[in-house]
């Protein structure tokens, strides 16, 4: 069962207010990259990140020269580990990428000890675990530094918006004079983002999400008309978009500080519909992926495991039940060569089976029972314990 500290979200608070380590940025690989260039990431040095993860971080790598290096993950957890990095680490290497998966941190105190003794850095993608903690810490405050998302589908959302958090004394003052040097977003992305969050909402309807999801796609993917997470020239090669480098807008931000105060409710309502969840399935005498190391996490999506993962989205679409895909390849969403961002089939055959294999249930908004009861059909005889 997820139990959530109650502590951590007053720390929380306290963290975003902060200027001299915090800072915004008009989204999360934004954040991201602000870091890596603050770092002194530059041609020929050697990033190592989960090979289950989104194509936008290998992005941010490659745009500073460097070569992203892919850590295969427990097929447990889903993130990387100590045992899966250490015989990655070259002489080039400079930065280790831990990812939260799914709401769940990696083995971040074994991950920092590795990375001291190395004399390198080890910066937290908690895009997914904003609201969490890790043993009693809350998520995103271990790593030398972290970046958090405030994408749609995130605790917080401020419809696209990235944060940094800087633990790292000397990190936190390069970044405060790299972030003066940001511009805000322009007009149209700030009307464009406006129009979007005025619509959002209409997604949670189980009637329109997936036509409502096709749109957005396409729209932000594939004619590049709208402000999105991922526009289509990020998917097609690591080439830095012309208008990459921007903080977050003013309107961002005050959604984001009114939206703190919610943190704890969000993460309570996610904690209950993942307790939820695993409660029908193990009624059902199904035990599912997670057991007591899921304790504490404020977990973003509950993954399972099919054996036929086109059949179960498809069918799940035509009875109009909402659920993830993430992730549909090692750099979610590309689909086709992942050559580009070097990465060769093979080189990480536990997450390639991941993206084979598993769909995930939504926690902001849990499926009600009847939903539940129809996915079950679907996917009874496709589980993968």
């Amino acid at each position: 069962m997820v139990t959530i500290e109650n502590d951590i979200f007053g720390v929380y608070k306290s963290l975003f207010k902060d200027q001299r380590s915090t800072f915004f940025f008009w989204k999360g690989r934004v954040a991201l990259y602000s870091l890596l260039q603050c770092i002194g990431l530059k041609p020929g040095d050697e990033v190592i990140i989960p090979g289950f993860t989104c194509v936008v971080v290998a992005n941010a790598i490659k745009y500073l020269g460097a070569k992203p290096v892919y850590a295969d993950i427990d097929p447990l957890t889903f993130n990387m580990t100590v045992e899966t990095v250490k015989p990655l680490i070259s002489p080039k290497t400079k930065v280790i990428i831990a990812q939260n998966t799914f709401g769940l941190s990696p083995d971040l105190d074994s991950l920092l000890t590795l990375v001291e003794e190395r004399g390198l850095y080890l910066i937290e993608d908690c895009a997914h675990g904003l609201g969490g903690s890790y043993k009693n810490r809350p998520a995103g405050t271990v790593a030398h530094a972290t970046f958090f998302s405030t994408q749609w589908s995130k605790p917080i959302t401020t419809g696209l918006g990235g944060i940094a958090y800087v633990r790292d004394r000397k990190l936190a003052e390069r970044m405060v004079d790299f972030h003066r040097t940001l511009a805000e977003p322009g007009f149209s992305d700030r009307i464009m983002l406006a129009l979007q969050l005025m619509f959002f909402p209409l997604v949670n309807s189980p009637h329109l999400y997936y036509n409502l999801v096709n749109l957005y796609r396409f729209l932000t993917q594939k004619s590049g008309l709208s402000v999105g997470s991922s526009s289509r020239d990020e998917l097609e090669e690591p080439k830095m978009p012309v208008d990459y480098l921007k903080k977050m807008s003013p309107l961002q931000i005050r959604l984001f500080h009114r939206n703190v105060a919610k943190l704890e409710k969000k993460a309570r309502k996610r904690e209950e519909a993942w307790n939820r969840y695993s409660d029908f399935f193990l009624s059902k005498r199904i035990q599912l992926l997670y057991s007591t190391e899921i304790e504490g996490h404020s977990m973003l999506r509950y993954p399972i495991r099919v054996k036929n993962k086109a059949k179960v989205l498809r069918k799940a679409r035509q009875h109009k039940i909402p659920i993830g895909d993430w992730f549909v390849s090692p750099l979610h969403p590309v689909e086709g060569s992942l050559e580009p961002w070097r990465y060769k089939i093979g080189m990480c055959p536990q997450a390639e089976k991941a993206c084979n294999e598993v769909i995930n249930l939504f926690t902001d908004h849990p499926l009600s029972t009847k939903k539940m009861r129809i996915l079950y059909d679907i996917i009874d005889k496709e589980m993968i314990g």
